[in-house]
């Protein structure tokens, strides 16, 4: 099924649905939609790990962590020392359930949003975030704290969606979402202080649209 005709079809829960995207919540948050982004998400999760230096010693976080899945990947391709914040109570604790799978790693899950990341200055070497930035109100404000807890050389990721796409699924996202263009988003980085910004166009069979943006501390 198409995603535009899924979306159609949920129109009459669609701000509902908006709501559980932005910040999974209930039993449905913790059961279904955690597993629900994880899915939809993969194509690019993926694409905003692949070509990073990945190893036992990188020290990421992963900002707005849904279900989990870049950090589970990231496990995957060596990562031991692992951080996320959600603003989601249950997404926290249904991944906090889970994190046991995660063996020999260190790994440090908190609620908090990204205009207040409750970890330290510096604390990182790179910072990830996935279909995110649309619940961002003010990047400025976002991208100066993923830049604060960015160690110096450290590295940003964020997979995001196109504005242009995101208003085809205009059922969904008139509801809360933010329309961020890549000048605005690349602007915020660089005025946070990041530098070497590239904005790379994904088109595969389901990322046509996305993008993914990196920068270096």
């Amino acid at each position: 099924m198409k995603a535009a005709l899924l979306f159609r079809l949920l129109d009459p829960v669609s701000e509902a649905v908006a709501r559980q995207l932005a910040r999974p919540r209930g039993w449905f948050g913790r059961t279904v939609m955690t597993r629900v982004l994880n899915r939809g998400n993969r194509d690019l999760v993926e694409a905003t790990l692949d070509g990073l230096p990945l190893g036992p010693e990188t020290r990421l976080l992963d900002v707005g962590f849904g279900g989990g899945l870049l950090l589970d990947l990231s496990r995957r391709r060596g990562v031991r020392r692992l951080a996320g914040v959600d603003p989601s109570v249950d997404a926290v604790a249904f991944l906090r359930g889970r994190a046991a799978r995660w063996r020999g790693a260190e790994v440090r899950l908190e609620v908090g949003a990204v205009e207040r990341l409750p970890f330290a200055d510096r604390a990182f070497d790179l910072v990830a975030t996935t279909n995110t930035v649309y619940f961002w109100p003010d990047l400025e404000r976002a991208f100066g704290e993923l830049r604060r807890v960015v160690a110096p050389g450290g590295r940003l990721t964020v997979g995001y969606t196109g504005a242009a796409k995101l208003r085809a699924f205009g059922q969904v996202t008139r509801h809360g979402f933010s329309f961020h263009e890549d000048a605005a988003s690349r602007s915020a980085a660089e005025r946070a202080g990041f530098a070497a910004i590239e904005v790379a166009e994904l088109h595969g069979p389901v990322t046509e649209g996305d993008r993914v943006l990196r920068g270096r501390a």
